[in-house]
């Protein structure tokens, strides 16, 4: 009997103490960052912080500006929304289905969606919001329409911002055949909103070179720098992200691949691994280490690069999130946080690397 007590008690203790190691374990995490959710069981991999923002409708594009606001193109919902970065709401403004978006150095905001001509045709158009001027209220934000297609089904799917107000906007669309003005072309802005030229580097085609683009679907330039990246579907082409440089040289003034595979010491770079993409729609740059994420819709996962080019084992996505990441569309980051619109679950998630955390 004394033996039968005595295992009891040992049983009991070692369940205790198991529970109590348990609970302090959850009570620690939870202390130093938050309630969140492990992404993947590694020393190094990217944890989601709880609970992610809610109340969007096909959000399709995220944005941390040069003021440190959120800002979120909220495409069915016809707005786009700007809160602070605790998820806090602090205004709005209706427009036609805005796909994407970019601020400027004098914190105007750009922003590609729709407007309904005269004559009942619906065309894209690229907006100003002037935001110094209202006091950062959308609502009272002097609202400019800069730009205007022609053509149905065009659509402004990414806008990036270089040094010096000028910008770049990427136009897709489902007609290609027009050798002097296809659909999809990236298209170069001033200052001022004046249209200068589609960009030469690049061609709107199918094919398997380096610079074919057939369906762009985000773009987004480096900090302080004209060089950027575009994104494209699989549709009858290779590369599914294409990152250019601009070079200024006495013979040459545009835009070049940094990684070309026709350059033997390029062709393994993993940037420009062949049909790695099927549907990428959002990307962005960490300033601070040069990191590249990129999100593709299609295989629900994101991708992380550095600044070689070379795949980083932190990427993750649907199976590494539990299912909670179905549709990822758009991407910001800020303060090792990286920011995912999501227009499947209709939510903005919040990533951090676990070694962020300490």
């Amino acid at each position: 009997m004394t033996y039968k007590y005595l295992y009891r008690s040992i049983s009991y203790l070692l369940f205790f103490s198991l529970l109590f190691v348990g609970c302090a374990e959850k009570f620690s995490l939870d202390e130093l960052a938050g309630a969140r959710s492990a992404v993947v069981s590694s020393d190094t991999a990217y944890v989601e912080i709880v609970p992610p923002f809610e109340g969007f409708n096909e959000p399709n594009a995220v944005l941390i500006g040069n003021d440190y606001m959120l800002y979120v193109a909220d495409t069915k919902n016809n707005r786009v929304v700007l809160m602070d970065i605790s998820g806090a709401v602090l205004s709005s403004r209706n427009i036609l289905q805005p796909i994407s978006i970019a601020q400027d150095q004098r914190l105007d905001l750009l922003i590609g969606g729709l407007v309904v001509e005269a004559n009942g045709d619906t065309v894209c158009a690229v907006f100003r919001l002037k935001l110094v001027s209202s006091e950062h209220s959308l609502e009272k934000a002097k609202l400019d329409t800069v730009y205007k297609e022609f053509r149905l089904f065009r659509r402004f799917v990414g806008i990036g911002i270089l040094p010096n107000n000028q910008y770049l906007v990427a136009r897709t669309g489902p007609d290609n055949t027009r050798f002097n003005d296809p659909d999809t072309r990236i298209m170069y802005f001033d200052a001022n909103d004046r249209y200068i030229t589609p960009l030469s580097g690049l061609a709107t085609r199918a094919g398997s070179g380096i610079t074919d683009i057939n369906q762009v679907t985000a773009l987004s330039t480096l900090p302080n720098s004209r060089d950027f990246i575009v994104l494209q579907k699989n549709e009858g082409i290779v590369y599914g992200a294409i990152w250019l440089i601009y070079q200024l040289t006495p013979d040459f003034d545009g835009w070049l691949p940094k990684y070309d595979p026709a350059k033997p010491e390029q062709r393994f770079v993993d940037f420009i691994q062949p049909n790695r993409f099927v549907n990428p729609s959002g990307v962005v740059i960490d300033g601070r280490r040069g990191d590249i994420f990129i999100a593709d819709a299609s295989q629900d996962s994101i991708f992380k690069f550095d600044s070689r080019g070379r795949l980083k084992s932190e990427s993750f996505g649907y199976w590494k999130t539990f299912g909670r990441m179905k549709r990822p569309s758009g991407v910001a980051f800020f303060n090792r946080t990286l920011y995912v619109a999501d227009s499947k679950e209709n939510k903005i998630f919040r990533f951090r690397l676990s070694t962020d955390f300490y």
